[in-house]
């Protein structure tokens, strides 16, 4: 098992990991398909958990796997597309909202991430704040773990 497939399997908890990104579905050539690095991902940190939120609220699973990953890369790698989407399911439940806006923080845990602030309105509990770590490879960036204890209460 490697490190990556460990993080995330410890990450349904409290903490959840979570990937990133989209950047387009076709390249700018003719309709040849998207590599890894234009298919997965987003172009920063807060495009990254912006647009996973706008695909949590539409219920848009595979959008938000294409989002979720680590420093390795997009979680789909390791875990595959389905249990990265049922997982998206789980999440998305959790962060139903109304609106929301973002806070970069610019606090990176280590080399390749950064946390962005999401305040959300109208979620279960209300309006919170949470704490995304946004993770970078590749070039772009994916949700790697959202905190959710103001989600769920505790």
């Amino acid at each position: 098992m490697s490190v990556r497939t460990e993080a995330v399997r410890m990450g349904v908890g409290m903490t959840l990991l979570a990937g990133v990104g989209l950047a387009g579905c076709a390249s700018g050539s003719g309709g040849s398909p998207p590599t890894i690095e234009e298919a997965y991902g987003a172009l920063s940190a807060e495009s990254a958990v912006g647009q996973f939120l706008d695909a949590a609220k539409r219920a848009d699973y595979q959008l938000m796997s294409r989002l979720f990953g680590t420093t390795d890369g997009p979680a789909e790698e390791d875990l595959g597309r389905i249990e990265v989407e049922q997982r998206m399911f789980v999440l998305a439940s959790l962060l139903r909202h109304d609106s929301y806006g973002l806070r970069p923080m610019g606090i990176t845990e280590a080399e390749g991430k950064t946390r962005v602030i999401a305040d959300m309105v109208g979620t279960r509990n209300g309006s919170v704040s949470v704490p995304f770590i946004a993770a970078s490879s590749r070039g772009r960036w994916f949700v790697e773990r959202i905190l959710t204890d103001a989600l769920t209460g505790r």
